[in-house]
């Protein structure tokens, strides 16, 4: 690793257990209270990193259109939490299910804010992790190729460049930070953990938050 990347898994490690300079939250994506634990599905996904020359990039899913909820939207790799698993446990399994990259417990850094979904009825946990040089893209399991169309290596550089930002909007109740990728946009909760993580890393640069463009889709 080359000194930038060690500096940044070094600054992403400094995320876990501190209190943020901006809260993690906001409306639609509320800290998980108990009330949202008891009543809301837990869920987890790994937020994970890993270093692409002079840079970083971070691992997201393209969810098949084929899907009934969220088809061809951009995600972390996550899901349901299952009984006897912890978010961390759970969030390894569903990254190797659905991308094919191993990630074992001396990746995991820690865990982020647990937030809660309201649109979905999930409380989520976002496990931050760091893939080293050992960690190689494996095949998807093939009983989960049906969930995930792609997967991508996003380099923190495109996350980072104001034309690739915008202002997402869906319907009435949603308009939050998105980030264009290969001609769509990954918006909500993705997006949001993205825009908290580089803004409390100061990695964000300026954007114009007044360019908007509508998620249509289901």
């Amino acid at each position: 690793m080359t000194e930038t990347t060690i500096s940044a898994r070094e600054q992403l490690a400094g995320l876990v257990g501190r209190r943020g300079r901006h809260p993690w939250g906001r409306a639609g994506l509320p800290r998980a209270t108990s009330q949202h634990r008891r009543t809301m599905r837990a869920s987890a996904v790994v937020v994970v990193a890993k270093p692409v020359a002079d840079d970083i990039a971070f691992l997201l899913v393209r969810r098949s259109f084929t899907l009934r909820h969220h088809p061809g939207e951009f995600a972390f790799p996550g899901g349901g939490i299952e009984l006897g698993e912890t978010p961390v446990t759970a969030a390894l399994r569903e990254c190797h299910e659905e991308t094919g990259v191993a990630l074992g417990r001396r990746h995991v850094l820690g865990t982020l804010p647990t937030l809660a979904l309201e649109a979905s009825a999930n409380v989520v946990t976002p496990v931050l992790a760091w893939a080293g040089d050992d960690i190689r893209d494996g095949p998807a399991q093939h009983w989960h190729n049906r969930e995930t169309r792609s997967t991508h290596w996003v380099p923190r550089s495109h996350l980072v460049k104001p034309e690739n930002r915008s202002t997402v909007t869906y319907g009435e109740h949603w308009a939050g930070p998105g980030f264009e990728l290969d001609g769509a946009h990954v918006w909500g909760y993705t997006a949001h953990v993205l825009d908290r993580l580089l803004d409390e890393l100061a990695w964000s640069r300026p954007w114009d938050t007044t360019r908007q463009n509508a998620i249509t889709e289901n």
